[in-house]
């Protein structure tokens, strides 16, 4: 397993790996766009030349990096992997003058308790954020 940065070439494991793992569904344009504004913030878990997880973040004004996707494979959760995504990300934002984190999770996701162990607190509700009608909650945390 490594952790390595998006490239163009990963985009149709990366949206097998998003069918298969997340609830939202997304345009492969988007990724482009995220990967093109700042590709030091999109990086995948490889395994065995499969994309296993994907963490990926846009660089904000009013120095906040916004995390947009942290996802791993049900067998690479609990590793320590999606801390370490963040981190790295979170490094990778200092040079922008990050000062802030914020982010958005599923009201009914056990995400929430991964953030609260990481320092982020909830400081707002979004009414039927997620495609499905799922709200769901701000997250931020200072860096």
């Amino acid at each position: 397993m490594i952790i390595d940065k998006f490239s163009e070439l990963d985009l149709d494991n990366l949206m097998d790996f998003l069918d298969d793992n997340i609830t939202e569904n997304y345009e492969k344009g988007v990724f482009l766009t995220i990967m093109k504004r700042w590709p030091e913030g999109f990086l995948v878990v490889r395994s065995n030349n499969k994309i296993s997880g994907v963490a990926c973040g846009a660089i904000q004004p009013n120095s906040k990096l916004r995390v947009l996707i942290i996802a791993l494979a049900t067998e690479f959760r609990r590793k320590g992997l999606g801390k370490k995504l963040l981190n790295m990300m979170i490094e990778e934002s200092l040079d922008y003058g990050v000062r802030k984190v914020t982010l958005e999770v599923r009201k009914d996701s056990q995400a929430i308790l991964f953030y609260r162990k990481l320092n982020f607190s909830s400081v707002d509700v979004l009414p039927c954020y997620y495609q499905d009608g799922c709200d769901g909650i701000v997250m931020e945390k200072q860096i």
